[in-house]
């Protein structure tokens, strides 16, 4: 997973639906079935908050959990 700043800004331009089902990906990929992650509306708010004001060491730090890349450093 390559992840940047481009990454981020497409990520929070998606639909809500859309948002969703790309988190139900990752989870999938980090080894969750995507059935048992809940996301709803009010959830999507929260996590588009916190992703547009997450810094570049955030974001690394976060992409370290789940073994990606930042191509933003």
């Amino acid at each position: 997973m390559n992840f940047d700043r481009n990454s981020l800004s497409k990520l929070l331009k998606l639909s809500d639906d859309e948002l969703i089902l790309v988190i139900q990906e990752i989870a999938a990929e980090a080894g969750v079935e995507p059935q048992k992650v809940k996301v709803g509306k009010a959830d999507i708010a929260k996590i588009r908050a916190v992703l547009s004001l997450a810094s570049d060491d955030d974001i690394a730090r976060l992409l370290g959990q789940f073994g990606g890349m930042n191509n933003g450093k």
